[in-house]
């Protein structure tokens, strides 16, 4: 773990942010140190579970049309860049799916590779992670982004239609996985417990009026963002530049837009649903950069693909936790002290899906942000982090960021607001 520069902060944290951050500083750090055996040591595939689909059999010609009495198969998929600071992520990734035991097949996408790069990558993923599983795979897209800056988000949907077409084998191998789920999370995601279709067991809160809790055609599920409605009025009622004169879009209510489409991942949706989605995605993605060029555009035009096919989510705000000052996920923390966060067994039916390590995490000088570690991370020759005390969420009530003037200042009352209510 990294610390700050030696400068004092007179900002004070609450109750609650202390106790998130304690939890995630060390969590983070601990993590990141304990990966490096990964790239040491081979896990035999042995070792692992292997009640669903292997890697030699992921070929759409040596699969079986599903019956109506077989679970469905879970296909989970994230998308990254060809670059060492989504490999590390990438690795990281795929030993958490690893180590809670996920089930199904889990593909990286990785695009804008040239053919070194992609050679190189397969010789990683061949030595180094399908030990850990036959299940997990890697897929080499085409790049598509376009241009650079926000647009390099774009290699999401394009991957994941480009997968669905040249893996899966849909439109015209649909049958074989419309009932299928697909699942699609963030590489810089740590996967806490199995996601899985079905959230009869999982208790969390939800957004709006749907009742369904597990996944179906017509029925998705998936995380909630705080963009709300934002992917509809951010538009200024141009919609229809987008999705045409004639889509539902065009009668949806903003209070519907809030409550049933303000989705991210992880999404849940059964493969019918999923191409679908994707394929709209792919299309609806660049008109809609040209009204809103925004980094938030691709996961507006997965909003606006949904709602065009009327297929309102099921949104949670607990499927993560990311930030902590957020109304996200963090109940598991109820009733630990401070002292105890960094230190204490947490039941599997009380963690959230996912840690999604997408934001800056600092308390007192101990500090975790993604873009600050080494590249080489789980290199040999790169040093190991420092782990935080476990007492860390005792020692500080204050935090401060690296570069000792961007800190949080909890003397701001709307800033102390969002972090104490409800008691925290």
């Amino acid at each position: 773990m990294t610390t700050s520069s030696d400068v004092s902060s007179s900002g004070k944290a609450s109750r609650r942010f202390d106790l998130r951050g304690a939890f995630l500083v060390s969590m983070l750090g601990i993590t990141m140190t304990a990966l490096l055996p990964i790239l040491l040591f081979q896990v035999p595939a042995s070792d692992i579970e292997h009640h669903l689909i292997p890697a030699s059999k992921i070929k759409t010609s040596n699969l079986k049309v599903r019956t109506s009495k077989r679970k469905p198969r879970y296909f989970m998929v994230f998308s990254t860049s060809c670059s060492p600071f989504q490999n590390w992520q990438a690795i990281a990734f795929f030993h958490f799916a690893h180590m809670i035991k996920q089930p199904g097949n889990i593909t990286r996408l990785v695009s804008g590779c040239k053919q070194d790069e992609a050679d190189a990558l397969r010789k990683l993923h061949k030595e180094k992670i399908s030990l850990l599983s036959d299940r997990f795979h890697l897929h080499v897209t085409p790049d598509y982004k376009v241009g650079t800056g926000d647009q390099k988000y774009w290699n999401k949907p394009n991957g994941l239609l480009d997968y669905m077409e040249n893996v899966l084998g849909f439109p015209g191998n649909a049958a074989e996985y419309n009932e299928d789920i697909i699942i699609i999370v963030d590489p810089d995601m740590m996967l806490l417990r199995p996601i899985t279709h079905d959230f009869r067991s999982m208790h969390v809160s939800w957004e709006g009026e749907l009742t369904h809790t597990a996944v179906t055609h017509g029925h998705p599920i998936a995380q909630a963002y705080a963009y709300g409605a934002g992917w509809l009025t951010s538009l200024n009622g141009n919609h229809s530049f987008v999705v045409g004169k004639d889509s539902p879009v065009n009668k949806l209510s903003v209070e519907d837009a809030r409550k049933y489409y303000p989705a991210g991942p992880p999404y849940l949706a059964t493969g019918k649903d999923m191409y679908n989605i994707a394929v709209h995605w792919v299309k609806f993605l660049p008109r809609l950069h040209v009204l809103f060029p925004h980094m938030m555009a691709e996961m507006h035009a997965y909003s606006m693909s949904a709602a065009h096919l009327n297929l309102p989510h099921r949104l949670s705000k607990e499927f993560m936790v990311s930030e902590v000052g957020g109304k996200e996920g963090f109940h598991f923390l109820d009733g630990i002290s401070r002292g105890d966060a960094c230190n204490a067994s947490f039941p599997v039916k009380n963690l959230p899906l996912v840690l999604h390590y997408c934001q800056r995490y600092s308390l007192g000088r101990w500090f975790f942000n993604k873009y600050k570690l080494r590249e080489d991370i789980f290199d040999c020759n790169a040093p190991l982090l420092r782990d935080p005390p476990l007492d860390v969420g005792t020692i500080y009530d204050w935090n401060i960021f690296p570069n000792g003037v961007d800190m949080h200042d909890y003397k701001n009352p709307s800033k102390h607001y969002q972090l104490v209510q409800n008691e925290w």
